[in-house]
């Protein structure tokens, strides 16, 4: 039922998106494609993790007393990024080229909150597995998202409308799970202990102390290309470089992130004392993944420009250039995704941290030097998607090698 909540709200985004982009300039889109990235890492730690322990609070008054530190810490950190903002707003533009997102600045703070109360009620929803609310906040957190952004780029509200779309999709949905919360839970707002929030805090401190900074990484990997390309080629090249990205990964995540789910669900059951199933089920999937991943892939990489002319317009013909480029790294990481689970199950946290580390620095480094040597945007795109999928294989490698060590460990009896 979830999984059908996302694939509605993600196929409703892929048919807005040929209206949208004739709506928008490729300037409007990358200005708004910068503050996405920058929301998405910093968002990341809009609960500083503390929400992915609401499901599994032992009861439910703990469950209650997650959920108000979560607000408070949201809340907090909403007015201190306002603050950064009002601050280094004006210096973190001209460092990313993007002086044209100043007026808009004062928008990622909204969004920041709203992702971060939604984020913590999704997770109580989860709990109280009120999952047909989810999936309906899902959709019109879509329906929401996509009629803005046409409503407001049809009356000229450009680009506006792309980060109010936006702020209502963050927002949909909030309304009616606080209202569910209350509804069941009356006293909700009317009791509050310091001593009991505190408790909680410590209780699971290691969320944000420890996989907090792996969350960041994570993010931070995929949304780095965005700012660099921002910070080296001007906002329209990140605005082309955006579509391109956004629109080669729905379709594949829509098949990617239910495989993830099933793959995961059942390596949990197994557990980490069996790693022969896990390494036999593993190598299965990854070759299903390939043979499932490579005809749109291929698809994309021989008709990439003509089918984004055609579909999004005449100047977004770079944007398939880009996804032509981009296909190989999107097909090693469909693959590659949900075999990284196997470190939670095997309880390797620190090693998917350092490919987390690794990941960041790889980026850095490819943007790095293709602006050292005065490579054009296309250039660096390219040399992103060779190099790239080379982390894609390292994962791979380091999950499965970490699956043998534990087969060649096993006791024999």
């Amino acid at each position: 039922m979830v999984a059908g909540g996302n694939v509605t709200a993600k196929l409703i985004g892929i048919i807005a998106a040929p209206v949208i982009t004739r709506l928008y300039t490729p300037e409007d889109y990358g200005i708004f494609s910068v503050f996405i990235s920058v929301v998405g890492v910093v968002g990341s730690l809009a609960t500083l993790r503390y929400a992915v322990t609401i499901p599994i609070a032992k009861d439910e008054k703990l469950a209650d007393n997650i959920l108000k530190l979560c607000f408070l810490i949201t809340l907090s950190l909403s007015v201190l990024w306002y603050l950064v903002v009002i601050l280094f707003g004006n210096y973190f533009t001209v460092q990313f080229s993007a002086e044209k997102l100043l007026p808009y600045l004062w928008l990622m703070p909204v969004v920041f909150l709203v992702k971060g109360i939604y984020e913590a009620l999704n997770n109580w929803a989860i709990r109280t597995r009120k999952f047909r609310l989810i999936t309906r906040t899902k959709v019109s957190q879509g329906i929401s998202s996509a009629g803005v952004k046409i409503g407001l780029g049809a009356l000229g509200v450009t680009p506006l409308g792309l980060f109010l779309g936006h702020i209502s999709q963050e927002a949909a949905g909030i309304t009616s799970l606080f209202s569910k919360l209350i509804k069941l839970k009356p006293e909700f707002l009317k009791s509050f202990s310091w001593t009991e929030i505190k408790y909680v805090a410590k209780r699971y401190k290691k969320f944000p102390l420890v996989q907090s900074w792996s969350q960041l990484l994570l993010v931070m990997g995929a949304q780095l290309p965005v700012l660099l390309i921002g910070a080296f080629y001007g906002v329209e090249v990140v605005g082309v470089f955006g579509l391109a990205q956004n629109m080669i990964n729905m379709p594949m995540d829509l098949i990617g992130q239910s495989v993830a789910q099933v793959y995961y669900a059942e390596i949990s059951k197994y557990g980490k004392n069996n790693p022969e199933k896990i390494y036999k089920l593993s190598v299965s999937i990854i070759k299903k993944l390939f043979w499932v991943g490579l005809f749109p892939v291929g698809v994309i990489a021989i008709f990439g420009p003509w089918l984004f002319s055609n579909v999004f317009g005449n100047e977004w013909h770079d944007a398939g250039l880009y996804a032509r480029y981009f296909s190989l790294v999107i097909l090693t990481r469909f693959i590659s995704s949900p075999i990284t689970n196997i470190f939670n199950v095997i309880e390797k946290q620190g090693l998917q941290l350092f490919l987390n580390v690794v990941r960041v620095t790889i980026v850095v480094i490819i943007f790095t030097i293709s602006h050292w040597l005065d490579f054009s945007a296309n250039n660096a795109v390219l040399l992103y998607s060779i190099v790239f999928p080379l982390y894609s294989f390292l994962g791979l490698f380091v999950a499965l090698m970490s699956l043998k060590v534990r087969i060649n460990n096993k006791p024999k009896f």
